[in-house]
């Protein structure tokens, strides 16, 4: 019996050992329940990268996610088209992501397929921010901001008033003579002085040399 006895006690630092490792385990990670929403609107983000290591999770419709056992003192990285990158601890649960691009698509209203608006302006006061290509998209870079307001316009088509929202809109106009407002002319450029040097005004005229005596 003590021989035993002493055979257990040999195994039992790898007993302790393992049981510390687990529970260590279970002390040091956490299973991250977060959600990605948009800094400007609080809508969720869909399809947000959340990535550790080699490791990466998509957020859900609403912008959730779940990412299992990671250690509580890390950091994630997430990632979403039209968006600043960011990075959060793995204790945070709503992450909040800053715009920095908007694309709009402009479209005729009321046709089907689709049809787009190449060369539609995307304003804001007397500035155009962006003009369609043929693909009737316009990549608005940087964000013009939260609830920006702008004008939609092009020719042949009723100009629109939108407020921005997200990272993509879709835009539809009217057929119509409204078309977009005339911008405003640039300043004339100064005349530019004649060439050559003037006397100055008020300046005595040079006196004439005497003439030789015959």
């Amino acid at each position: 019996m003590p021989l035993l006895r002493h055979r257990y006690l040999v195994y039992l630092p790898f007993v302790l050992l393992f049981a510390a490792t687990i529970v260590g385990g279970w002390i040091n990670t956490v299973d991250m329940n977060g959600r990605v929403l948009d800094d400007f609107s609080g809508d969720g983000i869909k399809d947000a990268t959340v990535t550790l290591g080699v490791r990466t999770v998509k957020s859900d419709a609403s912008g959730a996610f779940q990412f299992p056992n990671l250690p509580k003192t890390s950091r994630v990285r997430i990632d979403a088209p039209g968006y600043f990158l960011t990075t959060v601890p793995t204790t945070q649960q709503e992450i909040r992501m800053s715009p920095n691009s908007i694309t709009i698509t402009v479209k005729e209203a009321g046709t089907t397929p689709d049809k787009v608006i190449p060369k539609a302006d995307v304003r804001q006061g007397d500035k155009v921010l962006g003009t369609t290509l043929d693909s009737g998209n316009t990549v608005i870079s940087p964000h013009p901001g939260k609830d920006a307001s702008v004008l939609v316009c092009a020719d042949g088509y009723n100009r629109k008033t939108v407020t921005l929202k997200g990272v993509a809109q879709i835009v539809e106009l009217d057929k119509g003579t409204e078309g977009c407002p005339p911008l405003p002319s640039p300043s004339p450029s100064a005349s530019p002085s004649p060439s050559g040097s003037a006397a100055p005004s008020g300046s005595p005229s040079p006196t004439p040399s005497p003439s030789a005596a015959p």
